[in-house]
């Protein structure tokens, strides 16, 4: 080979556009399909790989940018990634970041906004040593919420049915609760005002029973007032 024809192929190998082909997760290489060339198993650029690091294995069949040193392909590294018409993109929109997944998951934050949304995800969980803080004025629950520890309410409370309810702690829907374990008690301390219906303590209506056997001037006494 000429030094000329030499020299044409080294450029045209510093730089290619081609096709992931394969991918070896463990190793954390892949082979790329440009035109009619496949390279050997070359590691792809992630955004960090020291003390902080990133993993976001590309996918085969996503177009990639192949730059190989001094022209030679198998000491090459691999860019992904390029939109292409088999993965276009995601957003067409200028203000919003997007990341979209294979099972339909999509995590975007609009900064024009001021949105951040995590949709079509199945779990989600966040496990601290030390302490969690949701900081926001109004935070809406849709399903049922489940409390594994002690449950510390520092201001009023309201329980909400179909009904409107108005006071500091009040209830519409109804409220069920057991004891702990060998029969754990409940203790409220300070006054509990209700209205608008019985109360009742092991079978008996505290508003509306009487007390038989207590005479006062010779009759029993009367349901409480």
């Amino acid at each position: 080979m000429n030094q000329t024809a030499e020299h044409s192929r080294i450029l045209e190998s510093l730089i290619r556009i081609g096709t992931v082909a394969e991918v070896d997760h463990t190793s954390a290489l892949c082979r790329v399909q440009s035109g009619e060339l496949l390279t050997d198993w070359l590691p792809w650029l992630t955004a960090r790989a020291g003390n902080v690091r990133v993993w976001s294995p590309p996918s085969i069949g996503e177009q990639v940018v192949l730059f190989s040193q001094s022209g030679e392909v198998g000491a090459g590294v691999v860019l992904p990634g390029l939109f292409s018409d088999a993965m276009p993109a995601p957003s067409q929109s200028a203000d919003l970041c997007c990341t979209a997944y294979p099972d339909g998951a999509v995590m975007t934050y609009n900064y024009a906004s001021g949105a951040l949304s995590a949709t079509g995800i199945k779990t989600a969980q966040i496990q601290a040593t030390d302490h969690v803080t949701v900081d926001c004025p109004e935070t809406t629950t849709t399903g049922n919420l489940t409390v594994g520890g002690d449950l510390v309410i520092k201001g009023d409370s309201t329980f909400k049915g179909k009904a409107d309810v108005l006071g500091a702690f009040s209830y519409a829907a109804g409220m069920r609760g057991t004891g702990g374990e060998g029969g754990g008690a409940t203790t409220i301390t300070g006054p509990i005002t209700q209205s608008g219906g019985a109360i009742t303590s092991n079978g008996v209506a505290l508003d509306s029973h009487t007390h038989g056997g207590v005479e006062h001037g010779g009759s029993n006494t009367g349901g409480p007032t």
